[in-house]
């Protein structure tokens, strides 16, 4: 996949199912940086990834808006972060976040991603969601 990349998605399931094929590109030490308003697909995005790593059912996957990261049985292990609530950058620092994110042999999604974007290693994957209309959300890949 050459990147930057668009796509259009009209559904939940396509979403997901977007997200599970990309699932089989990226290696362990991936940070994912998932960015876009408030119901824009983001944990849909990540389910739809944790089942491309080989989770058996996307209603595992949760938001962690409370208490920051869920941590997925996958191939992989798979870090889910959800920023949304983040008030310090202490708060990652109470978590370990920099531990995490550079473990070379997971794969990180940040949910509000942009909150740590000075935290990043050199390379991350940027996954933009976009709200299309109620059905739709236009997903772009791009990487730095």
């Amino acid at each position: 996949m050459n990147y930057p990349f668009e796509h259009v998605s009209r559904s939940v399931d396509e979403t997901m199912h977007f997200a599970k094929k990309w699932a089989g590109t990226i290696q362990p030490g991936t940070v994912i940086s998932l960015e876009g308003d408030l119901g824009s697909g983001k944990t849909t995005f990540i389910k739809g990834l944790a089942m491309g790593l080989g989770l058996q059912k996307s209603d595992e996957v949760k938001s962690p808006t409370f208490v920051l990261l869920h941590i997925y049985p996958t191939k992989v292990p798979l870090y889910h972060f959800d920023l949304y609530r983040l008030e310090s950058k202490q708060e990652l620092e109470a978590i370990d976040f920099e531990e995490f994110i550079t473990d070379s042999k997971a794969i990180s999604c940040v949910e509000w991603g942009e909150k740590a974007a000075a935290l990043y290693p050199p390379h991350v994957y940027r996954v933009t969601l976009s709200i299309v209309d109620d059905h739709s959300r236009k997903i772009r890949l791009s990487e730095t």
